[in-house]
């Protein structure tokens, strides 16, 4: 067998030779290539067609035309290439019609192919700041569901995450590239950050398995990441190639404690790799594409994926790599070293190898194939990787996709009927409202909240935009309405201060005076390309000064107010969204300090600007609500 193999090797050498532009049939792969394109998974964020049979960008890297309609090139090359998977970003995914059609054409064109598989179509809808589907219902992110765990238990965990699973089922999106269980251990994690239930591994264990258990009743397959534990780093991996030192004793308690208790009790269906150096688990060395000695990543590391997890775990499900165009594996691998590594390593599916942008990539892509797979021939005729191994993952990756996957009979006009009335729906939209009010947490009171609404007749607000001037005033209203009648609400005014606005500081400081109460708010967030959805998006814009520039702004902004406020001796409270772990400079000048974890304003059916946040915060501070959130995360003093 393993002869026989290096031979069609041979042969889809002489092959890649002979392939011309464009070229479709599905005779120029062998059985072995073919299946090697079923353990690769590649996004379609872009992609740039010929005009006129010319190239219409100067290279793939200058292709930015959104692919929210699957072109033909792309369905053609899903056909003949029998690729395992599509991973779906922001960009692809903008209306719900749009969506429905364009997985819809995804599958039909898998469909086409040798294999007659249906895709894996997998997203990042953790929840939070990591969402890529804004017409979705959207929610405060694990970490909010963290701080409502004391008083809930997993109650929003199982509720969250069933209703993320049945809208992206309705899509037509059959995997979901969550929860994190990372234990965030490191206040300067940069790419984990609100993302992390918290600190306390037992919590994140029942939290992640609840979760696990919650997307897969839906029939959506749950992704565990990022295995071994990206808690304590403070390296994006997007951009460098973290490592965490723990002690095998710590890795057991803390970093594998959430993984093994989802796999003993949840049965996740796919677990993703972290682009992470764990020593203590495999300190073997690699030499880099540059020459360096280098310990191994997890996501190449055979001890880690197939000794530990897959043999000691006793993980059986789907191990997908965390994306191999990350810095962390571009770095020091060649994309063709990246795919056989990680399959040698033990991992079954390999998540965006390669970058398909133009029709002249889809040939590339081809070559590609090939020559991963003319590697893996070589590894298995000396021994370093057994046949059998790699037919495992091909009989993993079809049982999964039998189990979970569905390709609807009916029409996209049929699909839609059902499909609008799942979709941020009231019942949904109800349960992102409950989250938010469970997670508030008051940080910081003296003696301010609740405020007494007798005598209050100004308030003054700071925001950053117009945006949240509107949702801000919408809460505040809505509760002044539940406990004042209408005739003394309307006796209140709000005047505002919107940064990038034009006032004078004497007239800043005239609508201060005036105020019986100051209420700012603030967005903190640890920048990550998470966020954004990755390497495509490390452009020069990201971080540039102006970027900065305008966040110093309103931070300056921010804290001259408040300054101000205490010096005029107005009571001033601060409703903070995101992360708590950059709040102190704000914090102190403040007398109440609010932290809610979720920086969504949405639009309403009545085109009203909405944010949960605000309106549980608004609630706290007019006593309609009691702030019931516990920080699940310990803070720099």
């Amino acid at each position: 067998m393993i002869v026989s193999i290096a031979l069609s090797a041979c042969q889809s050498q002489a092959t890649e030779k002979n392939m011309t532009h464009n070229s479709t049939s599905t005779n120029t792969f062998t059985p072995f290539e073919r299946k090697v394109a079923q353990r690769m998974s590649l996004d379609i964020r872009y992609f740039c067609s010929d005009i006129d049979g010319k190239a219409s960008v100067p290279t793939s890297k200058h292709c930015r035309q959104v692919v929210t309609e699957l072109p033909k090139e792309l369905a053609q090359m899903i056909s003949t290439s029998n690729v395992g998977g599509i991973v779906l970003f922001a960009e692809n995914v903008q209306e719900i019609a749009q969506v429905v059609k364009l997985t819809h054409d995804i599958q039909a064109a898998a469909l086409k192919s040798e294999q007659g598989n249906p895709l894996i179509i997998s997203i990042d809808q953790e929840g939070g700041r990591v969402a890529r589907f804004a017409k979705m219902t959207g929610f405060a992110g694990n970490m909010a569901i963290g701080a409502s765990y004391p008083e809930h238990g997993t109650h929003f965990a199982t509720q969250v995450n069933a209703v993320i699973a049945k809208e992206l089922k309705a899509l037509g999106i059959n995997n979901n590239y969550a929860p994190v269980v990372d234990v965030n251990t490191n206040v300067d994690n940069p790419v984990i950050n609100t993302r992390s239930f918290g600190e306390s591994a037992v919590q994140v264990a029942e939290l992640g398995a609840s979760a696990v258990t919650a997307i897969q009743a839906q029939g959506v397959m749950a992704t565990l990441k990022h295995f071994p534990g990206h808690g304590d780093t403070h390296v994006d991996s997007h951009l460098g190639l973290p490592r965490v030192d723990h002690d095998r004793a710590t890795i057991d308690k803390v970093d594998l404690a959430p993984f093994a208790w989802a796999i003993d009790h949840a049965k996740p269906a796919m677990i993703m790799t972290a682009h992470i150096q764990f020593p203590a688990l495999d300190n073997s060395l690699f030499i880099s594409k540059s020459g360096d000695k280098l310990i191994r990543p997890a996501t190449m590391s055979r001890k880690i994926l197939t000794n530990l997890l897959r043999e000691e775990m006793e993980f059986d499900g789907i191990i997908a790599t965390d994306a191999l165009d990350m810095a962390g594996v571009t770095h020091f691998f060649t994309d063709i070293e990246a795919v056989v590594e990680t399959f040698v390593a033990g991992a079954d599916l390999a998540v965006m190898p390669f970058k398909v942008r133009t029709p002249n990539d889809i040939d590339n892509f081809y070559n590609f194939i090939k020559a991963v797979a003319k590697a893996l021939a070589i590894r298995i005729e000396h021994n370093e990787y057994q046949l059998t191994e790699f037919e495992q993952s091909i009989v993993r990756l079809n049982r999964y996709k039998k189990q979970y996957i569905e390709v609807a009979n009916e029409s996209v006009a049929q699909q839609l009927l059902s499909v609008n009335a799942v979709i941020a729906n009231e019942k949904h939209i109800i349960t992102e409202q409950a989250l938010a009010n469970a997670a508030v947490t008051l940080l910081k009171n003296n003696q301010l909240l609740p405020l007494t609404v007798t005598g209050i007749k100004r308030i003054h607000f700071v925001v950053a935009n117009q945006q949240e001037l509107v949702a801000l005033t919408y809460a505040t209203n809505k509760v002044l309405a539940q406990i004042l009648p209408a005739s003394e609400v309307e006796k209140i005014s709000i005047s505002h201060f919107i940064a990038g606005n034009t006032e004078s500081d004497k007239q800043m400081k005239s609508l201060l005076s005036e105020a019986d109460v100051v209420i700012a708010t603030v967005d903190i967030k640890t920048a990550s390309l998470v966020d954004l959805g990755g390497m495509d998006d490390l452009t020069p814009s990201y971080g540039s000064a102006a970027q900065q520039q305008k966040k110093l702004t309103y931070a300056t902004l921010l804290k001259q107010q408040l300054t101000l406020a205490g010096k005029l001796g107005k009571p001033s409270i601060l409703i903070a969204k995101g992360s708590p772990f950059l709040i102190n400079e704000y914090s102190e000048l403040a007398d109440a300090v609010l932290l809610n974890f979720d920086d969504r304003i949405y639009e309403s059916k009545n085109q009203q600007s909405i944010s949960p946040g605000f309106n549980a915060s608004m609630a706290v501070v007019f006593n309609e609500r009691k702030a019931l959130g516990k920080l699940p995360v310990t803070l720099k003093r």
